[in-house]
């Protein structure tokens, strides 16, 4: 009788120490897991800060391209209306000039 219950414990006793073997396993299975669902997460958050980054610089760069172009047509217009606005005044002092002269020469 002594010596069933000392059987007994001894069986639940390797019992328990299987089951915390076991336990112990899972446990570094599911650190493991974890670790690799971690992983993927930040690679796939990586990726997402790369293709929204790669997006705000194509942006940016659209933007600044579109605002450079319409500053270049501005300034195109602005130049012709100097241009011909001087053409007109160096007709005219031409003549003044040419009047001057032949002022003094006569």
């Amino acid at each position: 009788m002594v010596s069933d219950a000392i059987e007994r414990i001894r069986k639940a006793e390797a019992k328990a120490e299987s089951s915390a073997r076991d336990a112990r396993a899972r446990a570094k299975e599911l650190v493991a897991e974890a670790r690799q669902s971690q992983d993927a997460l930040l690679d796939s958050m990586r990726k997402e800060v790369r293709d929204a980054e790669r997006r705000l610089l194509e942006q940016a760069r659209s933007t600044a391209e579109a605002e450079a172009d319409q500053i270049r047509k501005e300034s195109r217009g602005a130049v012709e209306r100097v241009k011909k606005g001087a053409d007109g005044r160096v007709g005219a002092a031409v003549q003044k000039v040419l009047s001057s002269i032949s002022v003094e020469t006569s």
